[in-house]
């Protein structure tokens, strides 16, 4: 995978017991694969960048840009702190050089109510492979228009999808939904940027289980949030 740089983002409030065992398990996924972590506090993992800028949806995408111009691969996978990964996740797909792809099999917990598994069909940035050039292009593109942080709140949201493009009345560019085999695991707690997860007001999408190959029992996986 020696085409591809992981870009870890993380706002360094999870729990540490817990931000250790994920960042154990993203590591087994990667192997050598380049990596570039971007951090509220130093991090010893990969190439290490602080991030001290103001918290929230818009910085999100600041420091995706950041990673992106450090990177010097082709492809760059978007990695955030509450989801778990497999290897396949990061090998299986590489889209066109003008194409953000998003893996759709993307299994949400929730640290609240009862440890289920649950699906919707949504793109994330947590799932996010894209080409390197494309989402330094998409990304200089936003900001050139609005500097800073005059980017309003409900007109952001992930590179490729139409109608944010449309709001922000930027280059429309092309995104495709892609499956894996094994799914990605997205932790939702109190600590994450989204307010519905922060009030446990999110809930649990059609599609639900309480056991999944290759990760098992939810209420097993849970245990590590701690």
């Amino acid at each position: 995978m020696q085409d591809l740089t992981v870009i870890y983002l993380t706002a360094s409030q999870i729990p540490e017991l817990f931000a250790e065992y994920q960042r154990k398990i993203l590591l087994e996924a990667i192997g050598d694969t380049p990596l570039i972590s971007i951090s509220r506090k130093p991090l010893g993992f990969g190439v290490n960048l602080l991030d001290t800028d103001k918290q929230g949806y818009i910085n999100i995408y600041h420091q995706m840009l950041r990673g992106a111009k450090i990177a010097t691969t082709e492809y760059v996978a978007i990695a955030e702190d509450d989801v778990f990964y497999p290897q396949e996740h990061f090998a299986f797909y590489r889209p066109e050089k003008d194409t953000f792809a998003y893996n759709q099999n993307r299994f949400a917990l929730f640290t609240w109510g009862v440890p289920t598994y649950s699906w919707r069909n949504r793109k994330s940035n947590c799932s996010l492979i894209a080409p390197r050039e494309l989402m330094i292009e998409a990304l200089e593109e936003r900001f050139k228009k609005y500097p800073g942080d005059t980017m309003r709140k409900e007109h952001i949201g992930e590179l490729g999808r139409a109608n944010v493009d449309r709001w922000l009345g930027v280059t429309i560019r092309k995104s495709i939904e892609v499956y894996s085999e094994t799914s990605i695991i997205q932790i939702n707690h109190e600590n994450a940027t989204e307010d519905r997860q922060a009030r446990r007001r999110k809930k649990l999408g059609p599609i639900k289980a309480y056991d999944i190959p290759f990760w098992g029992k939810a209420d097993e996986l849970m245990k590590h949030y701690q």
